[in-house]
């Protein structure tokens, strides 16, 4: 009998240790969950193999999974309702006893306690650019946080939503552990040499939409995508989460520079807090991105209607105002701080080239005038000279 339970546990020892997490037994409400998936990982971890449970019942939580250099990562939005959850990693090519096997994984954790200062999205970031961290503040008061990348300074972050702009021009190519104040960001810098002049620059407006609903109110947005560089922007996509989103037309077409195109943002999930963001990307670049951080209500005065440009600041529509000498390649916008914010590009205005015309309408003007007022004088009538009055002859004296 023993050899028999001896037998079994050598057998479940390597089935249970192949795949292993840095998952924390206890999360907070709200919090996000960063971990990595540790194990021989044979092939490509798909999205739609990551399912959260509680108990048996499948819920709805945002999340993001991606390989970064040899590793796997996995972000989440954890739940508000405190609980016990089970994360699960179905169809995953790993080895067993060394042999090739597809299994599926899953771990436990809690959810309790208060709830979370703040999360962050995205839980980790591959970019060869710029780029933009939300983080959104759950307390009431301005709170301070430390950022370690690309280099060392605080950062307050408001009630709300907050976008922490990233620079990365200064920063080598590489793998960086990026500490944003109590996460730990995975961070892939991939630089490559590219020709400035075709470098293809978009900007989306809005930027980000805050809005609080009804529950189970059937809700869409209007954002639109404007190449504000010199190169025709082709070949981009969307990346997002297919399970609570769907973008119509969902084809990016070919946009010319300062031109624009038009999509509807359809929420699938309409009762559960959305903290999303939409990514729009080029040969697994990603170029720009729409933050949603939408809430639910079944009490209508709480209600908020924050979706349309006019909600928003210029410089949070990627805008900016021109000055008196420019005008803006594309039609200008309402925006909180103005209404000529400029989503395209700020253009020294051009002086017309029939200018000469003008010029040349005046000079004959003045010549007319000038020949008019000469024949008026050579033709003017002369004065009559009125006759001097004529003296009485002088009488002469006797």
């Amino acid at each position: 009998m023993r050899r028999i339970l001896f037998l079994i546990l050598i057998l479940i020892i390597p089935l249970a240790s192949s795949i292993s997490t840095t998952m924390l037994p206890t999360y907070q409400p709200g919090e996000t969950m960063i971990i990595e998936i540790q194990g021989n990982i044979l092939e490509p971890i798909k999205s739609q193999d990551i399912v959260f449970r509680r108990a048996h019942v499948a819920i709805a939580v945002d999340y993001d999974v991606k390989r970064i250099g040899d590793k796997y990562y996995l972000y989440a939005q954890m739940p508000l309702n405190q609980n016990n959850y089970t994360l699960f990693i179905n169809n995953l090519a790993t080895t067993v006893n060394g042999q090739n096997q597809e299994i599926d994984y899953n771990q436990t954790f809690k959810v309790q306690g208060n709830m979370s200062d703040y999360s962050i999205s995205p839980g980790f970031i591959i970019s060869d650019k710029n780029f933009v961290l939300t983080i959104n503040s759950k307390l009431d008061l301005p709170t301070t946080i430390n950022l370690n990348f690309p280099d060392e300074r605080t950062v307050t972050l408001q009630p709300g939503v907050n976008n922490i702009q990233m620079q990365i021009s200064s920063v080598n190519q590489g793998i960086y552990s990026a500490t944003i104040g109590k996460y730990i960001v995975p961070i892939q810098v991939t630089k490559t040499e590219s020709n400035q002049a075709q470098e293809i620059l978009i900007s989306i407006s809005p930027s980000s939409i805050k809005q609080t609903i009804l529950t189970n109110q059937q809700k869409y947005y209007k954002f639109s995508i404007t190449n504000t560089g010199s190169t025709k922007a082709d070949n981009l996509y969307f990346s997002f989460n297919q399970n609570i989103f769907n973008i119509t037309p969902s084809i990016i077409n070919s946009i010319q520079p300062g031109n624009s195109q038009e999509f509807n943002l359809t929420l699938k999930r309409t009762n559960n807090p959305i903290l999303e963001s939409i990514f729009v990307a080029r040969n697994d670049k990603i170029l720009a991105n729409i933050t949603l951080n939408i809430s639910f209500t079944n009490n209508e005065s709480q209600t908020t209607n924050n979706s349309g440009n006019n909600q928003y600041y210029c410089s949070e529509l990627n805008g900016k105002f021109c000055s008196a000498t420019e005008t803006c390649s594309i039609q200008t916008i309402q925006s909180l701080d103005g209404s000529s914010c400029c989503t395209g590009v700020c253009q020294e205005e051009k002086k017309s080239s029939n200018s000469w015309i003008t010029y040349l309408s005046i000079i004959l003007i003045l010549i007319i005038l000038f020949f008019i007022y000469r024949s008026y004088k050579n033709n003017k009538i002369p004065k009559i000279n009125k006759p001097s009055p004529i003296s009485p002859p002088l009488r002469k004296q006797i």
